[in-house]
């Protein structure tokens, strides 16, 4: 039976802290250990604190696993099964780690390179909600809702929101529950 949960929203509704809420919940797995997937890529000094700041928040018995990409390789990683859920922090980073390796000049891309970028992305989502699925875990995907404002000016910047929008749709398609934060509340969409 699948407990796999979509959480999406703004920059700064709440989407970890409610995740993270989530590894306490009353119908937790077997096994309460947590698995932490942080997929952000430190790249300059602001999300250098970024990153500090959310491993400042995590209980310190959570096992972290710093990746966003190869997540197939987990059922390798981690034989032992010391965690019943896991929380991927963020799909947005997933993406735009991919992203970086794929395709590095943001001036010069094809769309077709795009398209496999987004394809790669989804794959590494139904990787993990295989693993889910099969060893009975709690899967929560963190994810941001960047669609509703200001169409981004750069053509690289207009298929990453685009890519990430679709990889939503298909990451919340899969999901047994989606929630959508907005100001910190949390607002249940399935």
């Amino acid at each position: 039976m699948s407990d796999i949960w979509f959480v999406t929203g703004g920059g700064r509704s709440g989407k970890s802290s409610y995740a993270e809420s989530l590894a306490f919940g009353n119908r937790l797995p077997r096994n309460h250990g947590v698995l932490y997937i942080a997929t952000a890529l430190n790249t300059d000094e602001e999300m250098e604190k970024r990153i500090a700041a959310h491993k400042a928040n995590r209980p310190e018995d959570w096992i972290v696993w710093e990746r966003y990409r190869n997540l197939a390789d987990i059922e390798k990683e981690f034989k032992d099964d010391k965690f019943g859920t896991i929380i991927l922090d963020c799909v947005g980073n997933l993406l735009m780690g991919i992203l970086f390796e794929e395709i590095p000049d943001p001036d010069d891309f094809l769309s077709e390179e795009f398209d496999d970028v987004e394809k790669l992305s989804i794959t590494e989502i139904d990787a993990l909600c295989d693993y889910a699925v099969k060893y009975d875990k709690r899967l929560v995907f963190v994810t941001n809702e960047i669609g509703m404002g200001i169409v981004p000016e750069t053509r690289y910047s207009r298929y990453y929101r685009d890519a990430l929008g679709r990889i939503n749709k298909h990451a919340a398609r899969v999901a047994d529950w989606a929630v959508l934060m907005v100001a910190g509340i949390p607002l249940r969409l399935k």
